[in-house]
């Protein structure tokens, strides 16, 4: 259970906090998960959950702004979603916020990181998501955009191909389970960091501390990977540090569901007997202060002056 007890990410002094844990956590970037536009109707994600999260961007990013953390925005696959219907959201995102000082700009220009956009998920809209992106280049719409690394070939084309043909600034891998797919196992992050430099592009390793979904997913046992009192996050930083990449994502703050969390947590038992598992005998900011120790030893390693996270 979260240390701050069950919550609501509407209420503003919850969020208020936790960017506050992000600024001591040495994070840089929200990746704030996007469902769609607000006053948009339709299925929003497979559970039906009416994820508006959109309806809650105003309140994260003076709450952003107020801890000195940026946001950008995960882009996610509400039902329909297409090149053309992203640059719909595009020109929506930015005349809503792109003028606030909290939105997370490289380069000088916002974030936007493509979940489900891949060569796995997307190979045959290749043409058109690099239609899409030529046409806001060097305009008011233009940004970093990411795109979901995998780490397969599909029809003769692997991530690097869908990348560069797609016109994508780089890719990230997402997944906090290593191996989980190709693209997560740290084992081919300095290959894939050094492919995409040589194109000019980004690889964005993803880290986390530990993967358990199966309250929700009980068929996904076998991708489970135990936190082992840090020593996964260890193991998974390591690798990504030494890859040298231009920058390092965290999965996640606060995936409840898919035990991925750093956020702080309480020892908790559900009524029916149910032990929730903490990270104890640590205290409840473990991961909090171990994500600043490693981020800071990224940004000594790499000579960056900032990290992207």
């Amino acid at each position: 259970m979260p240390a701050r007890g069950t919550y609501s990410s509407r209420d503003s002094a919850t969020l208020h906090a936790q960017f506050r844990d992000l600024s001591e956590a040495g994070v840089d970037s929200a990746m704030c998960s996007w469902w769609g536009r607000k006053d948009w109707e339709g299925k929003r994600d497979d559970a039906f959950s009416g994820a508006n999260t959109d309806e809650l961007m105003p309140t994260v990013l003076e709450a952003a702004q107020a801890a000195g953390v940026g946001v950008s925005f995960h882009i996610e696959p509400y039902e329909g979603r297409s090149a053309q219907t992203f640059l719909d959201d595009l020109r929506y995102i930015h005349k809503a916020y792109g003028s606030h000082p909290a939105v997370y700009r490289e380069r000088g220009l916002p974030v936007f990181w493509m979940y489900d956009v891949s060569v796995q998920h997307s190979g045959k809209e290749v043409a058109a998501w690099r239609k899409a992106l030529d046409s806001v280049r060097g305009t008011p719409l233009d940004g970093i955009f990411l795109c979901l690394w995998v780490g397969e070939t599909v029809g003769g084309m692997n991530d690097a191909s869908f990348l560069e043909k797609g016109g994508f600034d780089g890719g990230y891998t997402y997944f906090a389970a290593a191996g989980f797919t190709k693209g997560s196992d740290p084992s081919t992050w300095a290959a894939a960091t050094r492919a995409l430099r040589a194109k000019g592009k980004m690889f964005v390793p993803a880290v986390g501390p530990g993967y358990d979904d199966t309250r929700i997913r009980p068929w996904n046992a076998h991708n489970v990977k135990a936190r082992k009192h840090g020593a996964y996050y260890d193991q998974m930083w390591s690798a990504a540090v030494e890859a040298q990449p231009q920058a390092i994502s965290v999965t996640s703050y606060n995936e409840w569901g898919e035990g991925t969390q750093i956020e702080g947590v309480t020892p908790y038992t559900s009524p029916k007997g149910l032990v929730h598992e903490d990270y104890r005998p640590e205290d409840p900011d473990f991961y909090i202060r171990k994500t600043r120790q490693w981020a800071d030893r990224f940004r000594a390693h790499s000579g960056h002056s900032r990290e992207e996270l």
